[in-house]
């Protein structure tokens, strides 16, 4: 990528005054000194704001003069003018200009955030090679890269400068977004594709999903299978306790145990003659009572025959003294009519007992011959009566088996429909395997690749840490990026480990020059396109002018650092590179140096600052 910033320039809301510009030049460290509250550190605060930041961290007081801060730049040889309005309220404006050129008399909003960010996303190199590195049949990675997400790696914010533990001010841009973000965009500048690395993740834990999905389906089969098995065995069992199979049969697979219940419930089963065997037992039975009833009819009239002729033989003997008194007394009777009339109808009725007791008849009805038939078809009735029932005790105990027979079948039925084994797609499994092993073998390559750029940076920070002069303790040390950690990390000559304390705040800050220099000599090496060849460094002169010491010959060596880093950049590799220092140290640091890389751009002194004094105190 090149990246040249050409001018900051502020428009005041006093229509009265003239806009102030502030002109860098490329290839240079360019510098604006002066004292203490002057604005320097906000000139990264505007330039961050003008690339569409979306938090406010342009102090209230500047914001109150300023009605349009903007920035020109060039781009991979485009020109862009991009001016944005000042924060109303505390929150961040969307009015903006954008223009591929100089910067209007005037501003005006003629651009949507979106759209201009879309055009610096494609300027940083942030395409769909980048967003869907395997494709977009894949899909886009989880993380939405940004070309905001580079810009942590130029600046080097006061904040941070003499920090021990934190080279990259994450607090400044978002904390919980670029903490996250972090190591994948450092991989990524360091030349490991980390956009690729994070779909490969998020595709692996996609397979792994989908293989634990298949191994589930594949054991859920493989249960339902040992549980129809099982339940097949039972109902084997219950068949052989019940007779329908001998007890000494096994079977050779499941399949043939299945086939054998089929044929016993397929041959065993038929309708019980339930209906007609009661039916003929309630018919004979009937059958019976109608012939008792007759029996019993006879037999009462046998009854009632004998007691009618016992009845004739005591009359007649009641009647006998008539006959001797009518013989023997008649002349000793009453003599009178109605005597006489009475004594001659009782010989009249004696007289006919006798006659029909004297007749030999036989029975007014032949029934002895009816209640032997009779007793006969009875007899008949009751043997059928006693062999149906033994038929019917034999058959309620087959009964019982087809009772068992319905159970089993209906237990067979309901096995094999919840036999549901789900079907297993091989091929899209073979298809995951391949490709996770692709991926891993990938993961395996990347691995490699990111140990390689590693050493490559550690390389290219050693080369500027060793043009130091002021850490005389730490000569010959080596120093090693922590890339899990994100931090620098010192080994002195003769030590295995790495120290955890370096001492001074002026030793982190020697440091942080040593890193970001370095890693930008790194990503310039790489022809890297994502990261601008620019550095934004917030006063080197913190450790020492904050009330922890002065010391001019650490800070000229910090100034050395810088002037040898752009000699070697521009003149030796010829290529480009721009730093943009705010410093609170005054010029003659770097002009009676002959810091031939250095370009004062501004003094804030005498009163004057970001804001110019006579607009700032209006």
């Amino acid at each position: 990528m090149k990246f040249i910033l050409h001018e900051i320039k502020l428009w005041f809301k006093d229509k009265s005054t003239s806009p102030k510009s502030y002109i860098l030049l490329p290839n240079k460290v360019n510098i604006i000194t002066g004292d203490s509250t002057t604005g320097k550190t906000s000139f990264w605060n505007i330039i961050d704001y003008c690339l569409l930041s979306g938090k406010v961290t342009i102090p209230t007081e500047i914001i109150e003069k300023v009605e349009w801060f903007g920035i020109r730049f060039t781009i991979n040889n485009k020109d862009i003018s991009l001016i944005r309005k000042t924060p109303e309220k505390g929150a961040v404006s969307s009015s903006i200009y954008f223009n591929f050129g100089k910067f209007p008399d005037r501003p005006i909003h003629n651009k949507e955030i979106a759209e201009t960010k879309a055009i610096l996303d494609e300027e940083f190199g942030i395409d769909d090679n980048l967003r869907f590195p395997y494709g977009k049949e894949l899909g886009r990675t989880s993380f939405n890269v940004s070309y905001r997400h580079f810009l942590i790696f130029n600046s080097l914010t006061q904040t941070i400068i003499d920090a021990p533990e934190t080279y990259f001010d994450t607090t400044f841009y978002g904390k919980e977004e670029y903490d996250k973000a972090l190591n994948h965009i450092f991989d990524l500048v360091i030349g490991v594709n980390d956009m690729k690395n994070i779909k490969a993740d998020e595709r692996l834990k996609a397979i792994e999903n989908k293989l634990r999905k298949i191994q589930s389906q594949i054991k859920g089969n493989q249960k339902i299978e040992e549980n129809f098995q099982a339940e097949i065995s039972k109902l084997i069992s219950w068949c052989k306790r019940i007779n329908f199979i001998e007890h000494n049969e096994n079977f050779e697979d499941i399949d043939s145990a299945i086939s054998i219940l089929l044929e016993i419930v397929k041959n065993t089963k038929q309708t019980a003659k339930n209906a007609s065997l009661f039916s003929e037992i309630d018919s004979l039975t009937k059958k019976k009572k109608e012939l008792q009833s007759q029996v019993n009819a006879i037999t009462q009239y046998q009854r009632e025959y004998e007691l009618y002729k016992r009845n004739l033989n005591k009359a007649a003997d009641s009647l006998q003294p008539i006959e001797y008194l009518n013989k023997k007394l008649s002349d000793q009777l009453v003599e009178s009519y109605e005597t006489r009339v009475f004594v001659e109808y009782l010989e009249t009725s004696l007289k006919d007992i006798k006659q029909n007791l004297s007749n030999k008849k036989s029975e007014p009805l032949k029934v002895t011959g009816d209640i032997t038939a009779l007793g006969n078809e009875i007899d008949i009735i009751d043997k059928k009566l006693v062999e149906i029932s033994r038929i019917k005790a034999n058959y309620l105990k087959e009964g019982e088996k087809f009772i068992e027979l319905g159970k089993i079948d209906y237990a067979l039925e309901q096995t094999l429909k919840n036999r549901i084994i789900k079907p297993i797609d091989t091929i899209g499994l073979n298809e995951l395997n391949d490709e996770k092993e692709r991926l891993m073998k990938g993961g395996q390559e990347n691995s490699q690749i990111k140990f390689t750029m590693d050493t490559l940076l550690n390389e290219s920070i050693q080369r500027n840490f060793d043009q130091l002069s002021s850490l005389q303790t730490y000569n010959k040390s080596k120093v090693n990026f922590n890339s899990e950690k994100m931090l620098l990390q010192l080994t002195p000559t003769g030590q295995l480990f790495a120290l955890d304390n370096v001492g001074s705040a002026s030793n982190y800050m020697f440091m942080h020059l040593s890193l970001y220099l370095g890693l930008h000599e790194h990503i310039i090496n790489l022809e890297q396109e994502h990261v601008p060849p620019f550095l934004f460094i917030d006063q080197p002169s913190t450790p020492y002018y904050e009330g922890k010491n002065n010391d001019r010959e650490k800070l000229i060596d910090a100034f050395t650092l810088l002037n040898s880093f752009m000699e070697y950049i521009v003149v030796e590799k010829k290529k480009d590179f721009q730093i943009f220092m705010v410093e609170h140290a005054p010029k003659d640091y770097w002009e009676n140096n002959d810091f031939v890389h250095f370009h004062t751009v501004d003094e804030f002194i005498n009163g004057n600052g970001l804001i110019p004094k006579e607009i700032y105190n209006n």
